[in-house]
Parts: structure tokens; C-alpha cells; sequence
């Protein structure tokens, strides 16, 4: 948001927005010592396919810097100090309470509800065929997780059977973006770059899911 309304390109906001949660080195690690560098592999280079050829995708999509809307929030003096600056900051904390509060607490509670049944462990998933790599490759770009909480979540699922297959699309969709994440950046981008940014995701997870079910003997 603060990239955006700097005036930076959609191309490099939405770089920098895909590629916090993608390309963190400090999960790249931590990949490597629970999943091993193979998945940190397949990770890194899906993970950075995706970022630069949305990022490029946008740029081409809107040929101009789109003005973020920012409704009706108070704008702050820079000039301004001591109470007063103080008194800013407290407004502008309050129009971001009420406009984005509500609405994140909403889908993060009913996407929670969910998560409860299809991250449940008795779903092992081990067939790995295309229609499970595309329902987890949805699934995973619509979910909220911290960072590095991906990790877990797929170590776990593979102890009760998950094959690698899913366990990539997983590994590449669950950070990437969500719902959420959408909802709080809404009036930064226009909603066909979204929409761009949410179908690159679906398929570089279907693509690592893909690639990885082919590889024999992948760990």
C-alpha cells in the first residue's frame, strides 16, 4: 500500500508483494531443514518464475500508474508536530481500523471454519492426481497463514500421506497470496491485476505440483 502510493509501478508493488511471502530467505532455510533442498529448490525457482512474470504482466496489463483510493482517510502534514501530528496519526489509525478490520476479521474467520476440514490430517491426499493438485493449488492461494507457516502445515500433511506432488502446490500457493491479503490491497491495484496475481498463483503451484509428481523418488 505505502509502494503504491508512492507512485510505484503496479508491476514493482505487486513484485514486492508476491515476493515478501515467496521468496523470504529466512523460509527458504527453514524449507531446507524440515522438507530438505529439493522442495526449497522447486520453491525458489517456481517462486521467482512467478513473481517476475506476473510483476511483468501487470506492467503490460496497465500502461498507467493507477492512483490509489484512499475514500474519504484524513491525509497527514508532514509540517505538523508534537499533538497535532500525534492527532493525525490516531485518525488515520482509526480509518484504517474501520475499513479493513471488519472485513479481514470476516474472511479470516470463515476461512479459518474451513481450513478445519480441508487441512484436516485424515485427508492424506497421496494419490496426487491432477484434480487434487487443482483443488489444493485453489485452496492454498485462498488461505490466510503466517509466515513460514506453510512449512507445518505440509510437513504434517506429509506424515499422514500427502505426496510430494500436492505438498508443492501447497509449499507454493499457501504463502503466495490470499484472501485477505486481497481484501486489504483492494484499492491499491485494479481488480484485473488481482485477478491476474490470484491465476498466476493457482498455476505455479498446479506447475510444482505437476513437476514434482513426475520426478521419481522426489523427497
Amino acid at each position: 500500500m505505502g509502494l503504491r502510493k508512492q507512485s510505484a509501478s503496479t508491476g514493482a508493488a505487486l513484485a514486492f508483494l508476491l515476493g515478501n511471502p515467496v521468496l523470504n530467505p529466512a523460509v527458504l532455510i527453514f524449507i531446507t531443514g524440515v522438507l530438505g533442498w529439493q522442495f526449497m529448490l522447486v520453491r525458489l525457482i517456481v517462486g521467482l518464475a512467478l513473481v517476475l512474470g506476473t510483476a511483468t504482466l501487470a506492467n503490460r496489463l496497465v500502461t498507467d500508474r493507477v492512483d490509489i483510493d484512499v475514500e474519504d482517510a484524513p491525509i497527514e502534514d508532514a509540517r505538523k508536530g508534537g499533538l497535532d501530528l500525534f492527532v493525525d496519526w490516531l485518525k488515520l489509525l482509526w480509518w484504517e481500523l474501520y475499513t479493513i478490520v471488519p472485513g479481514y476479521f470476516v474472511i479470516v474467520l470463515l476461512l479459518g471454519a474451513a481450513r478445519a476440514w480441508f487441512f484436516h490430517p485424515g485427508l492424506t491426499l497421496a494419490g496426487g492426481s491432477l484434480l487434487v493438485l487443482i483443488a489444493l493449488a485453489i485452496v492454498g492461494t485462498l488461505f490466510v497463514i503466517p509466515t513460514a507457516g506453510e512449512v507445518p502445515i505440509v510437513q504434517t500433511l506429509m506424515a499422514f500421506g500427502l505426496a510430494a506432488g500436492p505438498a508443492a502446490t501447497l509449499l507454493v500457493t499457501l504463502p503466495a497470496i490470499s484472501l485477505p491479503t486481497l481484501f486489504i490491497v483492494r484499492s491499491a491495484f485494479p481488480k484485473r491485476v488481482l485477478a491476474l496475481a490470484m491465476g498466476a498463483v493457482v498455476v505455479a503451484g498446479l506447475i510444482a505440483g505437476i513437476v514434482v509428481s513426475l520426478i521419481p523418488g522426489f523427497t
